[in-house]
């Protein structure tokens, strides 16, 4: 698949909300909703590892953490501008 665009990487139903944080960066990206079972997209299918990056409005970041709320039913994913 490659390095994954956050805006198309989830289906927008369910009742998960994604919402990105990003570290030492100004700009926002739009919250989504996922299904449980979409919580595979968050783990490439190659390498069996979890994306260490992934393209919001086709700007490269580095994934720094991946946060899960189960009681509030929320992921957070936490970005960073990639270096070089």
């Amino acid at each position: 698949m490659g390095i994954p665009e956050y805006l198309i990487l989830f289906s927008n139903t369910g009742n998960i909300d994604v919402e990105v944080k990003f570290k030492d960066h100004q700009g926002s990206v739009a919250n989504v909703k996922m299904t449980t079972d979409e919580i595979v997209k968050l783990i490439d299918p190659r390498s069996h590892e979890f994306y260490t990056e992934m393209k919001f409005d086709d700007w490269l970041f580095e994934i720094c953490k991946y946060q899960i709320d189960p009681l509030n039913r929320k992921i957070t994913i936490m970005a960073r501008k990639k270096r070089g």
